[in-house]
């Protein structure tokens, strides 16, 4: 079967945190895109649970960027070798918030500074 992503995906580890009318849920991410992310977590969450999440770089044991707060919604859970693994689908997002994660990404690409993917991105409503 062939995916058909409207971003690029990058497998990486961040530390996150998703906040929920129940609570808030630590975990680590496996990858991240523009519009969304898939974390592994000790506890599940609810289909289309309406969250607030907070991604931060890990530079070292004890070096952290500064956190990403983005809203989103989560859009899968499943159990996964005694955790849970949970898509988050980012809502649309503002010009800050867009600018940040654009910062996010150029770190996973190498710092490449290719204007024209951003350009292309703008607007789009950040599917998963």
């Amino acid at each position: 079967m062939t995916e058909n992503r409207q971003h690029p995906r990058y497998a990486i580890e961040l530390d996150a945190a998703i906040e929920t009318d129940h609570g808030t849920v630590l975990g680590r991410t496996r990858d991240l895109s523009k519009g969304g992310f898939c974390i592994l977590a000790a506890e599940p969450l609810t289909i289309n649970a309406r969250c607030r999440v907070r991604l931060a770089l890990v530079f070292s044991e004890n070096q952290f960027s500064e956190q990403l707060e983005l809203d989103a919604t989560v859009v899968w859970c499943t159990p996964l070798q005694g955790q849970h693994q949970i898509g988050v689908k980012l809502a649309p997002l503002d010009a800050q918030s867009r600018g940040y994660l654009d910062l996010f990404v150029k770190f996973l690409e190498g710092g490449e500074e290719d204007g024209d993917e951003e350009e292309e991105n703008k607007g789009d409503g950040g599917e998963v």
